[in-house]
């Protein structure tokens, strides 16, 4: 066994190497040590993993870090290391589970989702926050055990985050790391996607403007469904709503007397669909009616943007990646179909393949396109003059609106990889 003064020598080369004063470490940093540092990179055994913490925890007590000693004792900190032990899979799960119950940990909030890889303004902001976070928690502000505490925080690093801050350039935190995001995600390769979203960049750095109330026929379908209507007995919407639908969207069945059910028109098909994906209704036996989410977003057009956005970006990483490119693309200039396709599967190409590891061909990229490109109609945000394979496609009024939402959730949003 490793002596403790041998021990504490190692602990403070380790954690404060360039000498400074184990005062200056946060809760959040001796968690990280504990949690994954110790177990993840020590060539320590279990037994010398509890000495490292055993004496860890006498050192931060004789500088008086009571709280950051604490988390050395703790029973989270055994179970922790002992998961390690069973797994690396097992270790790193208990490692996030420890991490997000922590009070120190800032949450998530609407403004800001933290990325699993972040740039330097995003780490800066986090640490901050874990900062002050123990500061309020040390002072009284937050009260760990209260009831209202999770409430509590999430206000707080809300107001944290939208206040202009020492270290961030006369900004904001917030602003500071949606810059940096927008950077990062523009210069992201291959060359060839770089050069579709040139056109958009500057619009994208151009301060948010409250948006307007696009996805129109999302809206109408939540009004329609209302407090709620008689499904038939295949499931679908009753033909009232179909008629009403194709009533005020002749373009969607533009042959014919008019459809006779939900299954004649695809268009109301999808936005059904659209409004089960993200549970903006629900279904009891035959009764379909809007959710709480639902009514939220019929009163709500910025999340009504926002849900809109997402549906038409798609779900997959090679759905979002098409649909970024081809955003880029139109914003621009309309393009036929073959020329938008042309531009886009060099992208698609570059960053993708089947599971097999074969590359992905042009009958891939027209998949996904069709994709964005049904979707962009239904939701009104794509114009074509007519529907022939040459037809030229183009952004609406309102479509141009939803590509800066649909690019501002990609560009914003966490990073989930470098």
């Amino acid at each position: 066994m490793v002596a403790d003064g041998a021990m504490a020598q190692r602990l403070l080369g380790w954690l404060v190497p360039d000498g400074d004063s184990l005062v200056t470490l946060s809760v959040a940093e001796v968690e990280r040590f504990c949690w994954y540092e110790l177990p993840r990179k020590w060539h320590a055994d279990t037994s010398e993993q509890r000495r490292a913490v055993a004496v860890l925890a006498d050192l931060l007590t004789g500088v008086g870090r009571v709280r950051a000693a604490a988390v050395c004792a703790s029973g989270t900190t055994s179970q922790v290391l002992a998961a390690w032990q069973r797994s690396e899979e097992a270790g790193f799960a208990a490692y996030r589970k420890a991490v997000a119950a922590s009070p120190t940990t800032p949450p998530d909030v609407p403004e800001l989702s933290w990325g699993q890889f972040m740039g330097v303004r995003e780490a800066q902001a986090r640490a901050n926050l874990e900062g002050r976070l123990e500061r309020a928690l040390d002072e009284g502000e937050l009260d760990p055990d209260a009831r209202t505490f999770p409430a509590a925080r999430r206000r707080f690093v809300q107001q944290w985050l939208t206040t202009e801050q020492p270290g961030f350039e006369g900004r904001a935190p917030l602003e500071a790391v949606r810059r940096e995001r927008r950077e990062l995600w523009a210069v992201a390769p291959p060359t060839e996607r770089r050069a579709l979203l040139a056109a958009v960049l500057p619009a994208l750095e151009e301060p948010a403007v409250a948006p307007v109330d696009t996805a129109e026929p999302l809206r109408w379908l939540l009004e329609q469904i209302g407090d709620g209507v008689t499904l038939t007995q295949a499931g679908y919407l009753p033909r009232e709503v179909v008629a009403a639908a194709f009533a005020r969207y002749p373009l969607w069945y533009p042959i014919g007397k008019g459809p006779r059910s939900e299954a004649d028109l695809f268009q109301l098909a999808d936005l059904h669909e659209l409004a089960r994906i993200h549970r903006l209704v629900t279904k009891r036996h035959r009764t379909l009616k809007l959710s709480p989410a639902g009514r939220a977003l019929l009163t709500d057009h910025q999340r009504r943007q926002y849900t809109a956005a997402l549906a038409w970006l798609g779900t997959t990483a090679a759905e979002r990646q098409v649909a970024e490119s081809a955003l880029g693309a139109l914003w621009a200039e309309p393009r036929l179909r073959e020329d938008l396709r042309d531009d886009v599967h060099p992208v698609l190409a570059a960053g993708f393949t089947h599971g097999d590891g074969s590359a992905m061909e042009v009958k891939d990229t027209e998949r996904l396109l069709w994709r964005f490109w049904h979707t962009g109609r239904e939701l009104g945000y794509l114009d074509e003059r007519d529907r022939s394979v040459d037809a030229s496609i183009s952004l609406s009024a309102t479509g141009r609106s939803a590509a800066l939402a649909a690019l501002r959730v990609l560009a914003e949003g966490p990073r989930d990889r470098v």
